[in-house]
């Protein structure tokens, strides 16, 4: 069911206060996170954030949030070499309903600390539970919830799963693409594409990236072993990692884009092309801003199928297992000459803030007992 929501003035928003949770598993989160609180500052610069996140401060630089907080134990996956693995998660999420008590005690303490007057999340369960507790009202954001991963990957486990939904239960779920047709809130509402960055521009780092050849850009948290050193003439291939990766690649640090005031969805606008295991995060950024990619699916987390289809008839990308890595740089140079995809509408972020500032004001939607309407 459509629903156009009008967003409240700057004035009557003015002093209102948000704790904003963002989940521990990997940037991805991160990154839509700080794009999104970037609108929501631009529109409502009289209201307060405070963050619980587990990324280094640096990562938050220029999202002008006003307190940062570390976050705590999240039912979240655990990876072993960079692999999503089956064990360490259970274990993990184990320990963490083993400390359920004090862990909600310690959101509810924060929560009345920081007088909040909207809860967050993306998509930590736990604050949704302690929100429901403090009578404040708490919003889910993401394309998948943490009940559902963990049922995909531990089935064995239906009654550890049941209880990190029922966390969920009682607050508003704003869901994104690419995910699972599966909500444990009570109310959910499906969303535009919410890009995992800012838009891109690549006349940043226009002086640190050669003008001649193709730009492919490698896009790994942790490179596989097996991921090819060498590369064809006329290619430049370009990381962005703490430590250079492979000799002759370039790698551009974040201190580097720094000094240049530029980041890394700069980088992606400036490539040709971009190799990629697919998360939310750089999958969006793709899409938004319509780049030939080689995607390589690790194939262990249950998010992956969902991406990946939403990338599986698009035009120059080509989706391939981890065994072609020796063919990975020969493939980039195929989907180049393939042409530009057309770049996909990305305004998750303006109707999500809109929602946030309606919320803020304790705006009640009146359509509570549904389960599931679109926004537009």
């Amino acid at each position: 069911m459509p629903l156009a929501l009008n967003p409240q003035s700057d004035l009557s928003l003015q002093g209102k206060r948000i704790l904003w949770h963002v989940s521990a598993h990997g940037w991805g989160h991160a990154a839509r996170q700080r794009e999104l609180i970037r609108t929501v500052k631009e529109r409502y610069p009289g209201v307060s954030i405070s963050l619980v996140s587990s990324a280094p401060d640096w990562f938050w630089e220029g999202a002008a949030v006003g307190r940062i907080v570390q976050g705590n134990l999240s039912p979240i996956t655990l990876e072993k070499n960079g692999v999503p693995d089956r064990e360490l998660t259970a274990a993990n999420l184990s320990k963490f309903l083993s400390m359920e008590k004090d862990l909600l005690s310690e959101q509810l303490h924060l929560q009345s600390a920081t007088a909040a007057d909207l809860v967050i999340t993306d998509i930590d369960p736990l604050p949704v539970k302690a929100a429901d507790i403090n009578s404040i009202p708490a919003i889910g954001i993401g394309n998948f919830t943490w009940d559902w991963i963990l049922s995909e990957m531990c089935p064995d486990l239906k009654e550890e799963t049941d209880r990190i939904a029922e966390m969920y239960s009682t607050g508003i779920y704003l869901r994104l693409p690419m995910g699972p047709d599966h909500s444990p809130f009570k109310t959910s509402f499906e969303m535009p594409l919410l890009r995992g960055g800012p838009r891109g521009r690549p006349e940043q780092v226009k002086n640190l990236l050669p003008q001649e050849g193709v730009r492919c850009l490698v896009a790994f948290r942790h490179l596989p072993e097996s991921f090819p050193a060498e590369f064809p003439e006329g290619m430049t291939v370009i990381t962005s990692m703490p430590q250079p990766q492979k000799p002759g690649w370039l790698n551009i640090p974040q201190k580097t884009l720094s000094v240049h005031e530029a980041s890394f969805a700069d980088l992606v606008a400036a490539a040709d092309v971009v190799i990629t295991k697919p998360g939310y995060g750089i999958v969006s950024q793709i899409l938004s801003m319509g780049k030939p990619a080689v995607l390589v699916p690790g194939g262990m987390f249950p998010e992956e199928k969902h991406l990946l289809s939403a990338l599986k008839h698009r035009e120059s990308t080509e989706i391939t297992d981890i065994s072609c890595c020796s063919h990975l740089f020969q493939k980039a140079m195929k989907v180049t000459r393939s042409g530009v995809p057309k770049a996909e509408s990305s305004e998750g972020a303006h109707l999500i803030t809109s929602f946030i500032g309606s919320n803020l004001n304790r705006y009640r939607l009146p359509f509570w007992l549904s389960s599931t309407y679109t926004l537009s």
